[in-house]
């Protein structure tokens, strides 16, 4: 079963990921220039992170929250967002089921922080790429709820028929424009506040797969493809800018922290590890 759910849990596919990943670089300002060199190598090593589940069993675990799972959740719209209050109060076996992806991306940027300051840029590239995944999969609703593929609502396979197969089909449609962005100086909390905002359209992509499907004559064939495009397309372009946007920002605030080190362009990435 979790070996199931990890295989699954492979969000946005590979190219929401590398559109996520490539696009961030635009939103810095003209003094980070550099960083724009680094699109392709984010794009390429986007889904890192996802080949990892294949041979560390640890890894599948810090792709989602089930933040739906927490009453204080439900009740209060927030939860206890210490990792360490949270194992004490919800317990350590509850929280690590439900998932860690707020904790790891909250942990792998401070592991960039620390790569800026040793200007080991070669681990920085692919650390960024990691980051930029665990964003991802933040803005991405059904990471983030106990009905993570439809089961509990009659819609099995809703997961990779939106974030894959639709999402491949319509990739060139969405577009990141550029924008302001600030420093964090809380990562945590500006984690779980996108969390918690993204969540809600959990529902509204749940509902979209109902209509597209009653449309598509009961058959997940290119009617229920054009359907669910265009009844989740408003929040699907959203969520993957805003994905794109908070990388930049903690990409930025990770670089202001370590000292505002001298960002080379052209870097050579070791090959990451298959096993």
């Amino acid at each position: 079963m979790m070996l199931a759910l990890i295989i699954l849990l492979c969000s946005w596919g590979d190219k929401g990921h590398q559109k996520i990943n490539s696009s961030a670089p635009q939103f810095f300002p003209a003094k980070l220039n550099h960083f724009k060199g680094w699109s392709e190598k984010l794009a390429e090593h986007g889904s890192d992170a996802d080949n990892r589940k294949k041979w560390d069993k640890t890894e599948g675990v810090k792709h989602y929250i089930d933040i739906d799972a927490y009453q204080d959740f439900m009740d209060k719209h927030q939860i206890n967002e210490s990792k360490d209050q949270a194992f004490t109060k919800y317990g350590k076996e509850f929280v690590v089921k439900n998932g860690t992806l707020p904790w790891v991306t909250d942990s792998t940027y401070h592991v960039l922080v620390n790569d800026f300051k040793s200007k080991n840029w070669s681990k920085a590239v692919l650390t960024t790429a990691d980051l930029g995944h665990y964003v991802g999969d933040g803005y991405m609703p059904l990471h983030l709820t106990s009905n993570y593929d439809g089961k509990m609502t009659g819609q099995t396979g809703i997961h990779s028929r939106y974030e894959s197969t639709m999402i491949n089909r319509y990739i060139t449609e969405i577009t990141v424009k550029k924008s302001a962005t600030k420093k964090i100086t809380n990562v945590s909390r500006y984690v779980f506040n996108y969390i918690y905002s993204n969540y809600q359209y959990k529902d509204s992509l749940l509902n979209a797969d109902k209509l597209a499907y009653e449309k598509a004559d009961h058959k997940y064939a290119d009617v229920y493809y054009q359907e669910l495009w265009r009844s989740t397309q408003g929040f699907t372009q959203k969520m993957i800018a805003g994905a794109s946007k908070s990388l930049a920002e903690l990409i930025r605030s990770a670089w202001i922290e370590a000292g505002r080190p001298y960002i080379p362009r052209n870097i050579v990435v070791a090959e990451t590890p298959k096993k």
